[in-house]
């Protein structure tokens, strides 16, 4: 082939499009028990979070008063990709008493099984004292806070009633501990703490009645704290551009993935990188050049995992001159 052909031809080459970032396949689903809540002397709902891989999956609670179990419910069918809460109430308990219990989930690929985890019933004639809570945001860029508010309600007025703050982070394997100093509720009974979780945590509040009233449990969750840079946001086609920024908290050895927008909507991965130690013990820093054919939208990605949730940095555009 001539020279004066070959050009011509590498050009067009250099013009047809990547394919299309390819999905990744199911599996089985991936199960977290959760914390019982409206515990009462013969009920209780039980709690937990099923992710179904792309699978129609069924969720189940085993429950009984050993780790033997001997009694299930079903928490019904859930579909999807990302992480579905599923709960069931179950009746017939016996008061005071301490319950077993974990969360199953089974589809095409497999069955997977929760950790065990316990509540107590109440006792009989116990006063119905009740604590709302919420988490306001649910999921937090690291370093910033997060609200734990409610409310206190029960046969009395629940003005002045100290309320504690009880914190339990990833991966939950240790018991709920005090977290700061004890507030009051307002005059209607409401309560706010603020909170700024280093990774997720489970969060309960205790009033300080008699007996004691404990609330349900809210998580928060926390992502990273991702910066992105490029090096020009306006070069010719083909030039390269330096994708660079820092994460808190620092992950060392974990990938960044840089993503372009698509025109279908989706976010497409062009570019993989590794986190990198920095100076600072708190920071991780990632660069990766790359050649840069059509305007477009970019950002950094951190996929999600135990402690954190997926994380993504701010956008920046490149435009081809």
């Amino acid at each position: 082939m001539r020279r004066s052909a070959v050009i011509p031809f590498l050009a067009a080459l250099a013009t047809v499009p990547a394919a299309p970032a390819v999905a990744s396949s199911s599996g089985p689903p991936a199960v977290t028990t959760g914390a019982a809540s409206a515990i009462g002397p013969t009920s209780a709902t039980l709690n937990g979070t099923v992710s179904p891989n792309r699978l129609t999956t069924t969720a189940t609670f085993d429950y009984g008063t050993t780790t033997a179990y001997g009694a299930s419910a079903s928490a019904g069918t859930v579909t999807g990709n990302a992480g579905k809460s599923v709960s069931v109430t179950i009746t017939g308990l016996t008061p005071s008493t301490v319950y077993h219990f974990r969360l199953t989930a089974a589809n095409a690929s497999g069955q997977s099984t929760g950790q065990d985890m316990t509540f107590t019933t109440t006792a009989l004639g116990a006063p119905p004292y009740t604590i709302s809570i919420a988490a306001s945001p649910s999921t937090v860029t690291y370093g910033r806070q997060a609200a734990i508010s409610g409310r206190v309600t029960g046969p009395k007025k629940s003005g002045g009633i100290q309320l504690t703050l009880q914190a339990q982070p990833f991966p939950f394997a240790i018991p709920f501990q005090t977290l700061g100093a004890a507030t009051s509720a307002n005059p209607n009974g409401r309560y706010s703490f603020t909170v700024t979780p280093l990774l997720r945590t489970r969060y309960q509040v205790v009033a300080n009645t008699a007996p004691p009233a404990t609330s349900a449990v809210v998580v928060v969750n926390v992502r990273y704290a991702i910066s992105l840079f490029v090096s020009r946001s306006s070069v010719h086609r083909g030039g390269r551009v330096r994708f660079f920024g820092l994460v808190r908290l620092a992950a060392n050895g974990r990938t960044v993935f840089i993503q372009r927008h698509t025109r279908s909507g989706r976010w497409r991965t062009v570019a993989k990188t590794v986190l990198k130690r920095t100076a600072s013990r708190t920071r991780s820093s990632y660069s990766n050049r790359r050649r840069v054919f059509a305007t477009g939208t970019y950002r950094a990605h951190i996929r999600g995992h135990g402690a954190y949730s997926a994380s993504n940095s701010g956008q920046r555009t490149i435009t081809v001159r």
